[in-house]
């Protein structure tokens, strides 16, 4: 005889006569009902139920999944009543139970969540009451081993052991259970408990796997879960809590020196600015640059960044990327495919590697609740050196290349000390087959510089579940995103507050223009108190930059998935999933009367916009395994269909007419101002397929290929394009006999081809209406020959495992083309357009990513370190070599000019590497002396290279240790080689306010050519707002710094008395320590996150030092 609970089997007592065990366990289950015997009012659910001559066991098997409750039975008893008819339709519970034993000698009662059925006539005897089972999960060293699961698999009940490897499952009822532990990097073990009228105390040592790694599944390309050792491209998975440990709030950031092969440089857009995000090397001159984010298998497009952009590159200030919107406490893992073989699923999105985010699921079992709150204090990292000897100039009074006099301004007190205060709620609840993860989150910051703010609140829930015998599963998410950023920085020389900061005279009162306006009698109402004018750099008061010139870009984002799998057989599967992210975004600028005339006209000026964004994403995959003998083929095919829209209504140049300061649209000067209306659309539709044959789980040959129609490829000779990948995996200890230190060897080769995103509009005519309604002449020939940018791949590498897989080993060497860019080439009006477009170039990277982890212990410490190293080598193979369309001759071009900008110059030459700095330097003679001029002074000269802005080395050194409840985790990273120049110091250097003009005064002027020159002639002659010799503010890009640290100590449930789980506290800092740097400035703090003005800083907001605490606390 066995009994059943929650409808599983559990082995009988051997020890004693099986009557007179059914007797003493069902009689003390009837005294345990008398005591906590419910009233049927509190089961008041409504139960919906059909079946035909269907077993007892399944009925109730039924009523368990629809009621929530756990039922109760003898096996014998309900196996003799035989198969029974059911048809009840918003029934009670108790209604529902009477019918099913209709006719029988049976009874039920409900207690607490449990349903006991018996006989009628069973006496009853004094029951067990429930226990707790607990323990400890041990190595085979007798160290603890955290994080374990522990599962009771009759009661579908769980835990995970804390930093001591203690767990604890309380409210057990008596019987025998199977008690199952499982730990990466462990073998999994089973263990079976017996519970009867005493607390159960476990002690168990687990294992280490050498096998871990074949068990290991990695989420790849359009969401397809693959095992790690058959993947024939590199794959780096970390998990949430890494981008958890020191929070930003865009979780970007927090990849840093994590990931081989990803370079990440932060805008200086303040509190959650956007992230350029580079993954083996720049591929596109005028193109995208940046990885594809994917978020549970579904494409996020960067249709909705807003990113750092204008016509002159300084004066639009930066948002926030698409992906920072989204919940870092929501992701689960985080997935890199930094090469195109990896990515090639995703065809003309995909050549600059992916992103994959895997957000939180409910689980089952016992509801686990967190809360978690994070503190962060933030200061300026590195400001710029001041000099404090010299005061300011008679005439002109605001530059300080005056007397020797006391310093008077503290700049440094413009900056307020930041915040970001990060409050965040989730619950993972759910049965065997219902699952629910509902999260919340607020992030509320300020920036160092004043009104700069950003506040950001998420919603999620997600619910996932399986019906019709388990062969539906659905999967249902909701988020919803409010998004706010107020006064966010720019860098330039407009709307930029630095630019007073920075150049205000050294011997003034600074804090005297706290009080930034005053009120005029002439016009009557307050204007900007700032005597010193422009002086041509559009300066302004710090003070009113920050409070009259205002900016704000709110954001509200809905996005919403359903995805649906269901099991045909046991080899095959359809899937099918429906994504739509919607975003309406607002923007607005202010500027107020007595802003400078250039910027803000004579009584204001008020820009505006909004717009629409939506994506709609669907797709439908058919999954097919089969097991031949040695071979085992994996085969998915499927098609997909993405829509994007994006719809933008506004104005600028919006400079107000008759009433000063009042922004609303009828005070805008109509004559002046700058309408838009735009409205682009593009559609993708794309079969595909992947394929993967394995041979006796040692080779594996992988392919896959996509057909991609574009809505951008209309009105072109080519309507669709072709994406396929190779490659081929042998794992060399399943081959071979190793030494037996090598746990694991595995090689493998990929080769694929993929494409950049496609631009809109160049294939058709297009005819802009400007404002007054006259339309204007088409102005660039359309490019029916237009063909997408198409990246060729190929990659190799090793990956190993030694002494039971505790040390690790990666390396992946890589080599790709990207050919087919895309330029615009001017040309005269007189032969009807003014430019056309070509496909030329080639832009080459290769380089090597590597990977070494180590997991293990010192001592009594568990210590997890990981080093991550990347080199990649950019080469222009080929530029323009073209037939013009209008002469058919054949031209050529060696070199094009990306940027250009005060001395500055981003060049692509034939030859030479994207990212090549042009500078303008000294003039010099034949032989390399400072030529002066009449006036004995040295004058600015032509364009020489000065470098390149990518760094020739990444490398990344990642640390955890735990020390019983202590956790200790800290990452060093290093950039080493590329080149910066700042037109910040030379701007400061002109203006005399720089510690380096008060070295040269003190020495009597600047050695050149072995003579003094005058200081001031010297600098100024050299720099100015429109040009400098910036190949003398040209430094090397080396920077080492401690990226993240956080200090942690784990209050346990049983110090709680079991009412919490646990409580983590942590002391946490991000950009703590700049070890070793050359530039006066930071340079990972970049401009734009576009392709412009990479390695070039002018008057960009300081990067940040951040100092906080973190509390979570798990109930």
């Amino acid at each position: 005889m066995k009994l059943l609970a929650y409808g599983k089997a559990v082995p009988r007592y051997r020890h004693l006569p099986a009557k007179l065990l059914l007797v003493m366990k069902l009689t003390a289950f009837l005294m345990l009902i008398a005591a906590l015997h419910v009233s049927a009012a509190g089961f008041a659910q409504k139960i919906t139920l059909s079946r035909k001559n269907a077993p007892l066991g399944k009925i109730f098997s039924d009523i368990q999944a629809k009621s929530g409750l756990s039922i109760l039975y003898d096996s014998k008893l309900i196996r003799s009543a035989g198969n029974r008819d059911i048809d009840v339709k918003d029934a009670s519970l108790e209604e529902v139970l009477d019918k099913c034993l209709e006719g029988l000698s049976l009874s039920y009662v409900i207690m607490d969540k449990m349903i006991v059925i018996r006989t009628k006539t069973l006496p009853a005897i004094p029951v067990q009451p429930p226990q707790t089972v607990s323990g400890a999960i041990t190595d085979e060293k007798g160290l603890p081993v955290i994080g374990a699961t522990v599962y009771l698999k009759e009661l579908k009940r769980g835990t995970l052991t804390d930093v001591q490897g203690k767990f604890s499952l309380p409210n057990v009822p008596p019987g025998k259970y199977t008690l199952n532990v499982t730990s990466i990097g462990f073998e999994a073990r089973e263990e079976t408990v017996t519970v009867t009228d005493q607390m159960v105390t476990v002690q168990l040592s687990l294992k280490t796997s050498i096998n871990n790694l074949k068990e290991l599944i990695v989420v790849t390309a359009l969401g397809i879960r693959k095992a790690a050792k058959s993947v024939t491209y590199n794959v780096q998975t970390i998990s949430g809590s890494e981008v958890n440990n020191v929070k930003d709030p865009s979780l970007v950031n927090s990849l840093t020196g994590k990931i081989a092969g990803m370079t990440v440089n932060t805008s200086s857009s303040g509190p959650g600015g956007a992230t350029k995000v580079v993954m083996r090397g720049n591929k596109s001159i005028y193109g995208n640059n940046n990885a594809l984010y994917v978020v549970d298998g579904i494409p996020l497009p960067d249709l909705f960044t807003q990113k750092t952009t204008s016509t002159d590159g300084f004066s639009v200030p930066g948002g926030s990327d698409g992906i920072a919107n989204i919940n870092p406490d929501d992701i689960e893992s985080i997935t890199a495919l930094t090469g195109a073989s990896a990515a090639a699923l995703y065809g003309s999105q995909a050549a600059n590697g992916v992103i994959l985010l895997t957000t939180k699921k409910g689980k089952a079992g016992k509801t686990i609740i967190n809360y978690s709150l994070n503190a962060n204090f933030s200061r300026p990292l590195l400001l710029p050196e001041f000099q404090q000897t010299y005061g300011a100039d008679p005439a002109p009074a605001f530059q300080s290349w005056g007397a020797k006099q006391a310093a008077n301004a503290d700049t440094k007190d413009f900056f307020q000390t930041g915040q970001s205060y990060t409050h965040a709620l989730n619950v993972s609840t759910g049965t065997e087959r219902n699952q629910t993860y509902f999260s919340a989150a607020a992030v509320n910051a300020t920036g160092i510089i004043p009104h700069n703010t950003f506040d950001r609140y998420n919603f999620s829930i997600r619910n996932t579940s399986t019906l019709l015998d388990d062969k539906l599963s659905l999967d249902v998410n909701a988020q919803y995103i409010s998004q706010q950023q107020d006064n966010i920085p720019v860098q330039g020389q407009y709307y930029n507050a630095l630019v007073g900061v920075y150049l205000f005279p050294r011997s003034h009162n600074f804090g005297s223009f706290k009080n930034f306006e005053q009120y005029d009698p002439n016009r009557n109402f307050a204007v900007q108190n700032w005597p010193y004018g422009d002086l041509g750099m559009m300066l302004q008061n710090p003070y009113w930059v920050v409070n009259r010139n205002t900016n704000m870009l709110k954001r509200d984002r809905l996005i919403a998935s359903v995805a649906a799998k269901y099991t045909i057989s046991p080899s095959l599967s359809l899937t099918g999933r429906v994504k739509q992210d919607r975003v309406n975004d607002q923007w607005n600028a202010k500027n107020y009367a007595s802003t400078v005339a250039f910027l803000g006209g004579v009584n204001g000026k008020y820009d505006n916009s909004k717009s629409f964004g939506r994506q709609s994403y669907a797709d439908l995959i058919l999954t097919w395994n089969r097991k031949m003998n040695d071979f085992a083929l994996n085969v998915n095919a499927g098609a997909s269909i993405q829509d994007v829209q994006d719809n933008t209504t506004g104005w600028s140049n919006g400079y107000l007419s008759q009433f000063a300061n009042m922004f609303t649209f009828a005070n805008v000067d109509f004559t002046r101002f700058t309408p838009y209306d735009r409205n682009d659309r593009m559609q993708t539709q794309a079969v595909f397929a992947t394929a993967q044959l394995g041979y006796r789980e040692m080779l594996y040959l992988e392919a896959s290929a996509r057909n991609e129609w574009s809505s951008a490829l209309s009105f072109t000779q080519s309507k669709s394009y072709f994406y396929p990948s190779v490659g081929l995996t042998g794992i060399i200890s399943e081959m071979a006999q190793l030494p037996q230190a090598i746990t694991f060897a595995k090689v493998r080769a990929a080769y694929s081809e993929v494409a950049n995103a496609i631009p809109l509009y160049i294939s058709m005519p297009t005819i802009p209406i400007p404002n007054g309604g006259a339309i204007q002449a088409i102005h660039a020939k359309p490019f029916q020959e237009m063909k997408p940018e198409r990246t060729s791949s190929f990659e190799a590498g090793i990956d190993l495992r030694f002494f039971n897989d505790q040390f690790s080993v990666s390396a992946t060497y890589y080599n790709t083309h990207t050919k087919n860019q895309f330029f615009k080439v001017e040309v005269s009006p007189s032969v009807g357009y003014n430019a056309y477009y070509i496909n030329a170039g080639n832009i080459q990277n290769q380089g090597i990513e590597a990977n070494v982890g180590y997991n293990g212990r010192i001592g009594n410490v568990n210590w997890t370190p990981a080093l991550t190293f990347a080199l990649n080598r950019n080469k222009v193979v080929e530029m323009l070599d073209y037939t013009d369309p209008f002469t058919g001759q054949r031209r050529t071009q060696d070199e094009f000019i990306v940027s250009d900008f005060a001395g500055y110059r981003l060049i692509v030459k034939k030859g030479g590497s994207y990212g090549d700095i042009y500078a303008k330097d000294v003039k010099r003679d034949d032989k390399g002396a400072i030529v002066l001029n009449d006036k004995g002074l040295p004058e600015v000269g032509d364009f020489i290279k000065v470098g390149n802005a990518n760094p020739r080395y990444l490398l990344g050194w990642n640390n955890g240790l735990t020390y019983g409840r202590f956790n200790l985790n800290f990452l060093v990273d290093a950039r080493l080689g590329g080149e910066v120049v700042s037109s910040t110091e030379a701007i400061m250097d002109n203006f005399g306010v720089s510690k380096r003009t008060e070295e040269a005064r003190n020495n009597g002027g600047v050695m050149v050519n072995g003579t003094k020159v005058d200081a001031k002639g010297y600098y100024q002659n050299l720099t100015g707002a429109t040009s400098s010799a910036l190949a003398l503010y040209t430094y090397s890009a080396t920077n080492v710094r401690l990226r993240e640290l956080s200090l942690g100590y784990t209050i346990p449930a049983a110090a709680l008395n079991n009412k919490l789980q646990k409580i983590q506290l942590s002391l946490v800092a991000r950009n703590l320590w700049l070890i070793y740097k050359k530039a006066p400035y930071d340079p990972e703090i970049t401009a734009f996150t576009t392709n412009q003005f990479q390695g070039y800083d002018y008057f960009g907001m300081p990067s940040l030092r951040n100092i906080g605490l973190n509390l979570k606390v798990t109930f």
